[in-house]
């Protein structure tokens, strides 16, 4: 038997991994001798002027019903209610007037041009997303309980084939609508849902394999680690064990990191490797078939002509997140765009979750990578979307919760990450990264950085490489604040069908707290703005 069980170690999602990449700075030696500026977020004239009274008298009404808990949790049962008794005609038309006008931009790329327009005449950006995701167990029927976003269901290639040409449409809708704007994907959409969370299993489990030879914890394995452990797990003589190590020892000091590791043992490779294991494992089980291999390929190209054609056209793209099970995959995809596109400038922007324990492990991970490889780390920032679901996979499945365990400690993420993004912004390191957050105290905090007057020009952050977000109809005052203040701000921007948009709409507010939290706010500041315009103060 392996001394440390590497063929046989299973490794649970979520699971913290060590990495033998320096700790960073903290924010406070970019913001030494800055004098703050605070962000006037109370300006309603300016956080509503691109609003009609009428619009904002609607929108006051949509975020009234969006602050109420009970409506929120009860929506999907009163929309299948409506539909019964108004008919589905009827109760799309009353939602298309409403929550949708609201918060959608329109139903194709020509009827969203209007809204992107009177954004970028705020100077606002555009991320825009066609409304789709898609998991595993919901299959395109069933319950939704739980399902955070639409489903995307896996029908097959040829429908991933039609959702490649979704997205180049988008790409294109950017490029035509809203400069330097963003184009939102999702990979569920491009591949079999089955095969992603296939393919997070072989990327876990080569982790958890390095994890197994580092007996020390230190996050590098010596050559004789390297050598004394892969000669228990593998079948394989001392010469082919040597040049295995000479293989991945890529800069050749004598000792590995998990960097080297994974970029020497793509999962190509992994197949025929565990076929030398001496005992079969979860290792050995998760290893891709050469059929699997050439699935995952084909999604991978999909990606790949996405960030080509946003490459050419002066596009960013932003993957989103989805579930755990799923995110490993997705970020290997991310990590191999980025790698192509990212050499110039950040094209391509991955999505880190605050809200998971591992975020700041997988971020600083990710920074080492970039800085070695010389290609640009465009991350986007975000508390997280999926806490419920998570939360009950995790139980149903017997691992450990992959969440923070409390609304404090996800804030102390988020303003850890926020801090290592940003001291590495005012370094010479590639980094641009996108606040995508509602919570004012977050977008506050960077905003007073960047507004400051520094003395050391050396020390500021670049107001180029920092991107604020908001989803379209929520938190105006943030966004257009920050666009009057010279920052770049952006709007998220659905656009879809009624119906497939609506779903993704409701089961984000059931989960985006963070967002919602807001609504009463901007709410009140509506009618703030409605009695300023119609009595004068």
């Amino acid at each position: 038997m392996m001394r440390h069980g590497a063929c046989r170690l299973s490794a649970a999602a979520g699971v913290r991994q060590r990495i033998g990449v320096p700790q960073l700075k903290s924010l406070s030696t970019v913001a030494i001798g800055v004098q703050r500026k605070a962000l006037d977020v109370a300006d309603t004239q300016t956080a509503f002027k691109g609003y009609s009274t009428v619009e904002l008298l609607r929108g006051a009404a949509v975020l009234t019903a969006c602050s109420q808990p009970w409506l929120v949790r009860q929506s999907e049962a009163l929309l299948v209610l409506s539909d019964k008794l108004l008919g589905q005609r009827t109760t799309d038309q009353l939602l298309r007037h409403t929550v949708f006008d609201h918060f959608v931009a329109g139903e194709d790329g020509q009827a969203i041009a209007p809204t992107l327009q009177s954004l970028r005449e705020q100077g606002v950006g555009g991320i825009l997303d066609y409304a789709a995701e898609a998991d595993l167990a919901s299959g395109g029927g069933g319950s939704t309980v739980n399902q955070p976003a639409r489903s995307y269901p896996f029908i097959n290639q040829e429908q991933c084939d039609a959702n490649l040409q979704i997205f180049l449409s988008a790409v294109d809708a950017v490029h035509e609508t809203t400069p330097e704007g963003f184009a939102a994907i999702k990979v569920t959409a491009l591949g079999d849902p089955a095969l992603l969370e296939r393919t997070s299993t072989a990327i876990v489990q080569l982790r958890t394999f390095f994890e197994s030879l580092d007996s020390s914890g230190s996050g590098v394995l010596s050559r004789d680690a390297f050598l004394c452990g892969w000669r228990e797990a593998f079948d394989m003589s001392d010469d082919e064990t040597s040049a295995m190590f000479q293989r991945i020892d890529a800069d050749m000091d004598g000792d590995v990191d998990i960097i080297e590791f994974t970029n020497a043992l793509p999962l190509q490779d992994i197949g025929p490797l565990v076929q030398r294991c001496r005992s079969q494992g979860p290792l050995y089980h998760s290893a891709l078939s050469p059929d699997e291999c050439v699935a995952l390929e084909r999604m991978l190209d999909r990606l790949d002509q996405i960030a080509a054609r946003a490459k050419a056209l002066g596009v960013r793209l932003m993957v989103d997140a989805e579930h755990t099970y799923f995110q490993p995959a997705i970020d290997h995809a991310v990590l191999r765009l980025s790698r192509t596109h990212n050499v110039e400038y950040p094209c391509v922007f991955g999505t880190y979750q605050a809200y998971l324990v591992e975020c700041n492990d997988k971020l600083r991970l990710d920074l080492a990578r970039a800085q070695r490889e010389s290609w640009h780390l465009g991350a986007k920032l975000v508390r997280g979307a999926y806490m419920f679901h998570e939360r009950e996979r995790a139980k149903e499945h017997g691992y450990p919760d992959p969440i923070q365990p409390t609304i404090e400690a996800t804030h102390a993420s988020y303003d850890q990450a926020v801090d290592n993004l940003l001291v590495n912004c005012a370094t010479p390191a590639l980094v641009s990264v996108m606040i995508a957050s509602h919570n004012q105290n977050s977008i506050e905090r960077v905003a007073s950085l960047l507004l400051s007057e520094a003395g050391d020009d050396s020390s500021r952050v670049p107001r180029d490489r920092v991107y604020f977000g908001q989803l379209l109809g929520m938190s105006d005052h943030l966004t257009f604040t920050l666009a009057n203040a010279g920052l770049k701000a952006y709007k998220y921007v659905p656009y879809g069908p009624v119906r497939e948009v609506l779903p993704y709409l409701i089961r984000r507010a059931q989960e985006n707290a963070d967002a919602l939290s807001g609504a009463a706010q901007q709410r009140n500041m509506m009618l703030v703005e409605v009695r300023r315009r119609v009595i004068g103060r």
